[in-house]
């Protein structure tokens, strides 16, 4: 009687171990995780040019060459080499290019120009080549993340001159762009 007891005992603990076992499998079967999500919103970039940049009037050289610079970074006209810089004339005043970028405070972003571009002379087909030099590549927006932000930037640059250089009125346009990081 003991054995049959003692096999029946067994036989039950089996069983409710194999319940148990089921049981913990089920629950194995499938888990959950709540998840976060998260935004930043950042308000639109913008961009405003507040001067254009100007070589205001010069003298081509008589003989040889020379560079007129406008600083990125003053504005102020320099003449290397030959020729003459006049502080009259129908051209508005030397000076570089100004722009304001607006946004979303504390941000950087990044600033993008042409390395040059040209100007044609009005009436005619010849060019002289600019080439420009913006203060950075890089800027950071006043103020923090919820309010608005800003930043100035100017642009210079460097056109030749020489000898042979047509007398007349050059114009021409590049394009400036600032992009959030």
């Amino acid at each position: 009687m003991v054995q049959i007891r003692n096999v029946l005992i067994g036989a039950l603990a089996g069983v409710a171990s194999a319940i148990s076992l089921g049981g913990i499998a089920h629950a194995q079967a499938s888990a959950s995780q709540a998840t976060q999500s998260t935004v930043t919103v950042f308000r639109p970039i913008t961009l405003t040019k507040n001067t254009d940049l100007s070589f205001g009037t010069v003298v081509r050289p008589a003989t040889g060459s020379g560079t007129i610079t406008i600083s990125q970074t003053d504005g102020s006209r320099s003449l290397s080499g030959s020729g003459a810089l006049l502080s009259t004339g129908p051209n508005a005043s030397p000076g570089r290019a100004t722009y304001t970028v607006n946004g979303e405070g504390g941000q950087t972003f990044s600033i993008s120009v042409p390395a040059n571009f040209n100007m044609t002379r009005s009436g005619g087909s010849e060019t002289i080549t600019v080439v420009l030099t913006p203060t950075a590549t890089t800027g950071t927006l006043s103020n923090a993340l919820g309010q608005a932000g800003s930043s100035t930037f100017g642009v210079g640059g460097q056109i030749p001159i020489n000898d042979t250089t047509a007398s007349g009125a050059y114009t021409g346009s590049f394009t400036t762009t600032v992009a959030y990081n």
